[in-house]
């Protein structure tokens, strides 16, 4: 339950939230934290899977090899909908973990003092603040199984809005966090956490264009 208070404090007040969060968690309150971060979503996710394939719109508008590519990777999606959330929840671990790691070596070779099992809790807390995006996820989700097209196109525009937030929410977070737990500058804090997060953005845009990329070459052969 203290989670649930945990979140509401990040949201309130983060300083001290991110204080005390520090000082008296665990780390395995911060995986439990970083667990229901994934797997909630994830959850809500199979929920939207149970809605029909609908073709992207205006194909018709776009390049030929544009579109061609929009509609492979589309029904690739709606194949594979109910594994991709299983997926999803092995590599968000990944990538948060490795993230706390990279900002962990960057932080200590910046002249930090503080040990990565304190680091790993906050991220976990960091990635919570995700949850909060849990409701818009969940009505887009019963829109598309409802078929509501215009409401479901208006609703993910506003989906999309909240995620950049949280996302930048949770960035500023981590600056924080690293700030205080390796008593350093927030100038090194921001290369620390920036840098990382930088670079796994980097990987999982390659990696969604090698998929569509091959998935074209698939259906040409």
């Amino acid at each position: 339950m203290f989670l649930l208070a945990d979140l509401a404090e990040l949201v309130r007040r983060p300083l001290t939230a991110l204080r005390t969060i520090n000082q008296r968690r665990s780390l395995a309150a911060g995986l439990v934290a970083l667990g229901l971060s994934i797997t909630l979503p994830a959850a809500v996710a199979e929920v939207a899977a149970l809605a029909p394939f609908r073709p992207p719109p205006n194909l018709g508008s776009l390049p030929s090899l544009t579109a061609q590519g929009a509609d492979v990777y589309a029904r690739w999606v709606y194949m594979h909908r109910f594994v991709l959330p299983l997926y999803g929840i092995a590599i968000s671990f990944v990538l948060w973990v490795a993230a706390a790691g990279l900002i962990h070596v960057i932080a200590r070779a910046l002249g930090g003092r503080g040990d990565f099992a304190g680091l790993a809790k906050l991220v976990g807390y960091a990635a919570l603040v995700g949850l909060v995006a849990l409701p818009v996820a969940l009505v887009d989700a019963l829109l598309k199984l409802q078929g509501a097209t215009g409401a479901e196109s208006s609703f993910g525009q506003l989906a999309g809005l909240v995620a950049v937030g949280i996302f930048l929410w949770q960035n500023a977070l981590l600056v924080i966090a690293t700030r205080d737990h390796y008593a350093i500058s927030t100038e090194r804090a921001v290369a620390a956490v920036i840098g990382p997060i930088g670079g796994v953005i980097a990987l999982a845009l390659a990696l969604v264009i090698l998929g569509i990329i091959l998935s074209i070459m698939a259906q040409q052969t």
